[in-house]
């Protein structure tokens, strides 16, 4: 079903003294966090969208194959026989290497695609892509040749996680990741931290879910998302992606 086309400002509520503090953060750190990155009816509406109107699919992987549980299945699924066994098999793989499990919608890179479906978060991302938000991420970046950028839309629920990787997949042009946070309280014994990993395997940053937060960090850089808590009492929602330079 469409949804209604939405009038919400999505246009960056950042200064440019803000941008040049993000830009300063960004080249001594390698990451940053924006703050009040829209304005706070668009990002409402958003979490609103995110919490109680989109059906997620599930997503996961096995090795390089990716898996993408349409909503209708998802139910379906977790009530089956095999469930327990796919479960362990996924908890298996993260003991050994790249493994993730989280909900998803899926957003598209093309313009007319995005404009036809309509969905809000069809909307965010069309505005990220806009000359404005370009701008944004070229001086946050110091890249002049920042030119797209793609996201989709993620929900942690208990359980859900993201094991150590880089980013840097051949092909992509990715010059930095960013993950935009829509849930509006959060507490940190709930897990969902964005981790930034030493070479000797230590944590060297943990960043909580912050509401209308971006953090946005190079590529490639080794990071992971810690498993939401049994007890979490919300999901971790967010809009993420990559910066990207032309294929």
């Amino acid at each position: 079903m469409r949804e209604p086309v939405t009038q919400l400002d999505f246009s960056p509520a950042l200064d440019s003294a803000a941008i040049a503090r993000a830009a300063e953060g960004l080249s001594r750190d390698g990451y940053v966090r924006l703050t009040g990155v829209l304005h706070p009816d668009t990002a409402q509406a958003l979490f609103k969208n995110m919490n109680e109107e989109l059906a997620w699919s599930r997503v996961f992987n096995e090795g390089q194959r990716i898996w993408d549980i349409p909503p209708e299945k998802v139910g379906e699924l977790e009530a089956s026989d095999i469930f327990p066994q796919l479960h362990r098999g996924i908890m298996g793989a993260a003991q050994r290497g790249f493994q993730y499990q989280h909900d998803a919608v899926r957003v598209s890179d093309e313009a007319a695609e995005r404009s036809e479906r309509g969905w809000l978060v069809d909307q965010l991302l069309e505005a990220l892509n806009s000359p404005e938000w370009l701008d944004v991420f070229r001086q946050v970046t110091a890249d002049s040749k920042v030119a797209l950028v793609d996201g989709q839309a993620t929900r942690y629920m208990p359980g859900h996680f993201l094991t150590g990787h880089d980013d840097n997949v051949a092909g992509k042009n990715r010059v930095a990741a960013y993950v935009l946070g829509l849930t509006p309280q959060w507490r940190t014994e709930w897990g969902g931290q964005l981790l930034f990993h030493d070479a000797d395997g230590d944590v060297e940053r943990g960043l909580s879910p912050k509401f209308n937060v971006i953090n946005l960090f190079t590529v490639p850089r080794m990071h992971s998302v810690a498993p939401v808590s049994e007890f979490a009492g919300a999901p971790r929602l967010s809009f993420t992606g990559w910066v990207r330079h032309a294929g």
